[in-house]
């Protein structure tokens, strides 16, 4: 009790911080999940992390911080095409269901950085799709609804030529059946790190290889750019990068964020084998037809 009374004081405390942020609009879930599979739309999307990059604040843990990179993505969280959907993190609006911990985490980012943020988003009547999307399950307290969500997800790619675009070791769909409902799939692996450095070779052979399929981008603030680009070449392109490790802690049922067998998290401490299985090492091998490293 005493922690949560010092919670609702800390958020009356620091409001005013907060009180010039706008209230922008986000779709919720299902909405944004709409405007996937009924409009085709690509999504870009921005979390904390692009908008550090974004503001010119500092590099994040697997992206350095160039000048090319923060205008190329103050580009795409500005752009307006009809096919693409640019999206923000619906906590900036609303914060209902999540942790407590993850409440504060967003508080605090939009007190500190929100008069930043605010000033790159040059249109704020616009509807933004909903970038925790692919957050569907370890920052929510009540997880009843993340069956439903996942259903919805495994709308999108059901009976689809799926193209992943990956960083190594990231590994979509290996050890699960995420995608299993999916036509085909092909992936091409890129570095795990700093990708947005081989930015140009990376959409090259993107754009070669995802010719009437639908392209999932696991790929970082890389991918927030790469999805807007395909979309630019009239292509079906998905940021939704860390959508498979919370899958996986779904089937876990997992109460923190731990790691998972055969697969690299940049948000995870320490690490589990990433040995595959014999099967899983061939079915992984098969798919990958370009290897960006």
């Amino acid at each position: 009790m005493k922690n949560y009374l010092y919670f609702i004081y800390w958020i009356f405390r620091t409001w005013p911080l907060r009180w010039s942020f706008p209230k922008y609009k986000i779709l919720n879930f299902e909405e944004t999940i709409d405007e996937i599979i009924l409009s085709k739309k690509s999504i870009s999307r921005f979390g904390d992390g692009e908008f550090r990059l974004l503001i010119k604040e500092r590099g994040i843990y697997f992206q350095n911080l160039s000048n090319t990179l923060a205008d190329r993505l103050n580009e795409v969280l500005n752009s307006n095409l009809s096919n693409h959907l640019v999206c923000i993190p619906s906590s900036f609006s609303r914060q209902k269901n999540l942790k407590r911990e993850v409440k504060i985490h967003w508080l605090n980012f939009i007190n500190q950085k929100g008069n930043a943020i605010k000033t790159t988003i040059e249109n704020r009547n616009i509807f933004f799709g909903d970038a925790l999307i692919s957050r569907f399950y370890m920052d929510y307290k009540n997880k009843h609804k993340v069956p439903w969500k996942v259903n919805l997800l495994k709308k999108i790619w059901e009976n689809q030529n799926l193209l992943i675009i990956e960083g190594a070791m990231s590994r979509l769909g290996i050890g699960n059946d995420f995608f299993t409902n999916a036509k085909s799939i092909e992936r091409i692996l890129c570095p795990s790190t700093n990708a947005f450095e081989k930015y140009e070779e990376i959409l090259s052979v993107s754009k070669k290889h995802g010719k009437n399929k639908l392209i999932i981008i696991a790929l970082g603030p890389a991918a927030t750019i790469l999805a807007y680009d395909l979309a630019k070449e009239n292509k079906w392109a998905l940021d939704l990068g860390h959508i498979d490790i919370e899958y996986s802690w779904f089937l876990q049922k997992a109460k923190t964020k731990v790691p998972v067998k055969g697969k690299k998290s940049a948000e995870v401490n320490g690490t589990e084998s990433f040995e595959l299985s014999d099967v899983e090492e061939k079915i992984y091998k098969k798919s990958i037809i370009a290897e960006i490293l």
